[in-house]
């Protein structure tokens, strides 16, 4: 072969390889198959839920299963379930947060059969009133939302 038929074979082979190759989902090393789309579309719409300070939107993506430890797994007496989110936090974030500015960047999705989780590092600024006093807060952190599949929907059981 000459080196210009075989540069044209190897080109050839090259993008066959690159055509059966795994997709992702945009600008993500995460595989876009249906389940993770469906975990990805749902962490979009509770991003677009704490955007908008849509504290029902929020509290209606929420399992009734809800469980936070708030990342102290040794300490039991700050972990709260669906209630107290209800109660306390959904309605302190929907009576005090005034405005969200909130990016996030997807790192990793995981699921197996009903649960899956979603990896993700955020970065935050929020004004917020409390005690008369008007603020901002700005944060950058990392997260993981767990999720459940109930009734054919991902529905968030921790994380928030």
């Amino acid at each position: 072969m000459r080196p210009s038929a075989l540069a044209l074979v190897a080109l050839a082979f090259s993008l066959l390889g690159s055509a059966c190759g795994t997709a992702y989902i945009a600008n993500t090393e995460i595989p876009d198959n249906e389940e993770n789309r469906e975990v990805w579309d749902r962490v979009m719409e509770y991003r677009k839920a704490v955007e908008t300070r849509d504290a029902d939107k929020l509290l209606g993506m929420v399992s009734r299963k809800y469980y936070e430890n708030s990342e102290t797994t040794d300490d039991s007496t700050d972990d709260y379930g669906y209630d107290e989110l209800r109660d306390l936090v959904i309605a302190d974030f929907r009576d005090n947060v005034l405005e969200v500015q909130y990016r996030l960047l997807m790192r990793r999705i995981d699921s197996d059969g009903d649960r899956a989780s979603a990896d993700y590092e955020y970065y935050y600024s929020f004004k917020y009133v409390e005690g008369g006093v008007t603020g901002w807060k700005p944060k950058n952190d990392f997260n993981r939302l767990e999720f459940v599949r109930e009734d054919g929907v991902w529905n968030i059981a921790g994380g928030l």
